[in-house]
């Protein structure tokens, strides 16, 4: 049994909009066990407790000209807290985005940068963001786009621009948060035109007992054949504190969904420490 792991997947805020998303989510799903008053230096030891040894922390800005703060704080609290990899973005509205991102890099260490195209309204492929993907490609940094849950979010998601962006950046690595849950497909067929692509499978276990399908078996050997066919890119992660439950839930999902003892630790420790070993930056 996994005791120790990483994770591709957190969300540590600054207070006030940290805020704003547990209130988001505990209106969404008025039974999660996760306080809505949790801040960031909580998670950070809830998360230290369930046996993290090394996370991502995702965030990115809901309007432009925000992103330099989040930045800053995100860059603070990975000086206190060795187990972070912090990972910035960027708005489309921002005067000099290319700027925004290489201030990003530059001086304040993140390691790449998260998009989420419901929640900003808009993609990382629109044409005012151009340059920022082709300074992205010349790092060799991965970006993360929110794919999945489309009805959910009332969102139709633009699979031809993410098809189109991927054939364009070659170099980009690109990784897939929820693997475009309940189209597990889809996502594996991009893994498999497009070598540069990371599934992460965030959200995907829990997934199973919130969304019912009428095709639940046909899901999960998708899933379990996906996972194994790509497990060198197959990514673990929780979206703490705002995820599937708490982390004993979330981790408990991963265990009961299906997968084998060894799938389980390849998943959880292999492919994902091998990721952060590939695309951690050191501090500045």
């Amino acid at each position: 049994m996994v005791t120790k792991y990483y994770d591709c997947h957190t969300h540590l805020f600054p207070e006030g909009r940290m805020g704003g998303l547990m209130r988001w989510i505990h209106r969404a799903l008025p039974d999660f066990q996760v306080p809505v008053d949790i801040t960031a230096d909580q998670a950070v030891l809830d998360l230290r407790a369930s046996g993290a040894v090394r996370w991502a922390n995702l965030i990115f800005p809901i309007s432009p000209g925000e992103a330099t703060a989040l930045h800053a704080f995100g860059s603070a609290l990975a000086d206190r807290v060795e187990e972070i990899t912090p990972f910035g973005g960027v708005h489309v509205e921002d005067p000099d985005p290319v700027g925004v991102v290489e201030e990003a890099f530059d001086g304040f260490g993140m390691a790449g940068l998260k998009f989420h195209p419901m929640v900003q309204q808009f993609n990382p492929w629109d044409d005012r963001l151009a340059d920022v993907l082709t300074f992205v490609e010349s790092r060799h940094v991965p970006i993360y786009i929110h794919t999945g849950y489309d009805e959910w979010y009332g969102h139709e998601f633009d699979r031809e621009g993410m098809e189109t962006m991927l054939a364009r950046y070659p170099g980009m690595p690109v990784v897939l948060p929820h693997l475009g849950f309940p189209d597990l497909a889809w996502a594996f067929s991009l893994a498999e035109r497009f070598p540069q692509v990371w599934l992460d499978l965030t959200n995907v276990p829990g997934s199973f007992d919130w969304m019912a399908s009428d095709d639940d078996d046909g899901l999960r050997q998708t899933l379990f054949e996906g996972v194994e066919r790509f497990r060198d890119r197959v990514l673990m992660g929780t979206d703490y504190p705002a995820g599937m439950g708490n982390l004993d839930q979330i981790l408990a999902q991963y265990r009961s969904v299906g997968f084998t003892d060894a799938q389980l630790e390849y998943m959880m420790v292999d492919a994902t420490r091998a990721f952060f070993d590939r695309f951690g930056r050191p501090r500045p």
